[in-house]
This record gives structure tokens, C-alpha cells and sequence, in this order.
């Protein structure tokens, strides 16, 4: 391994120990390991209430936060399973996978991407933009109601 790389390497590791240093421990014992794919450094679960808890703490020291829920009436049901793709402005697919859970954390290089997900027959894209300010993105489908009388 070169010098450079090595030095790439422990940067990345550094920066991961840093912000999960921020995490208080009662969270951080709770958080699935964070995982990279290219450019992307991601966690994703929150199917228990704990890991749920933990990841929500952790959102704030990730710059974008995906949420995948469903909408019944008034109460919101957690999806798991949800695809994942993520492209930069250019078209380039930097990450594609699943959301183990209904979050999905993830650290970008700035810039604009394009954050798309699927369910069932339905297919949503948004534009994010990673800079100074976090993003947070829920996906949100409703169940449909019930069809109107035509009586």
C-alpha cells in the first residue's frame, strides 16, 4: 500500500472515530456499524426501537438522513428493505442498495445528487444537495382511502 493510501485510509478511520465520538455511548452501543460503498459511507437500520433511537441521535452527524415510512390514517409505519440509489449530478451511480430499516444515513462529498427509491409500483426521485446544512428526506406513501359512493 502506498504512503498515500495509507494516509487516505487512516483519514477515513479518523473521521469515522471522530464522529461517532459525538455520539453519546447509550446511543453509540445501539448503532449498526457504518459501512462504505465508493464515496459513500452509509448505516442504515432502525427496525427496533433502540437502533431506532441510536440512529436518530446519529443523524446529526450524518449529512443526509432518508426515512422510508408509510402512512395509515394518522399512524406512520416504518418500511424495511426500500432500494436505495444515489447519483451524483453527472448521472454517475455512487452507491445502490437497500435501507436495512427505515433509515438511512449516509456522508457524501458536497455537492447536488440525485436520492431515488421504490415501492411497490411506485418510483420517487429527489434532489439533495450536501453542503454546510444537512438533508433530510422522507419518503412518505400513503395507503389509499377508501373509493367515493357514486350512490
Amino acid at each position: 500500500m502506498t504512503t498515500h493510501k495509507k494516509l487516505v485510509a487512516a483519514l477515513t478511520g479518523l473521521a469515522a472515530t471522530a464522529a461517532t465520538a459525538a455520539i453519546p455511548p447509550r446511543y453509540a452501543e445501539n448503532l449498526p456499524e457504518p459501512r462504505r460503498a465508493g464515496p459513500v459511507t452509509y448505516l442504515t437500520g432502525g427496525s427496533s426501537t433502540t437502533e431506532a433511537d441510536a440512529i436518530k441521535r446519529a443523524a446529526q452527524e450524518y449529512p443526509l438522513e432518508l426515512v422510508f415510512v408509510e402512512k395509515k390514517g394518522k399512524r406512520e409505519m416504518p418500511l424495511a428493505n426500500m432500494p436505495v440509489r444515489i447519483t451524483d449530478e453527472s448521472g454517475k451511480v455512487l452507491f445502490e442498495g437497500q435501507s436495512e430499516g427505515p433509515y438511512f444515513l449516509a456522508r457524501l462529498p458536497k455537492g447536488k445528487y440525485i436520492v431515488s427509491t421504490r415501492w411497490d409500483a411506485w418510483s420517487f426521485s429527489r434532489e439533495v444537495k450536501i453542503g454546510r446544512d444537512r438533508e433530510r428526506v422522507v419518503f412518505a406513501w400513503s395507503e389509499p382511502g377508501p373509493l367515493p359512493s357514486l350512490g
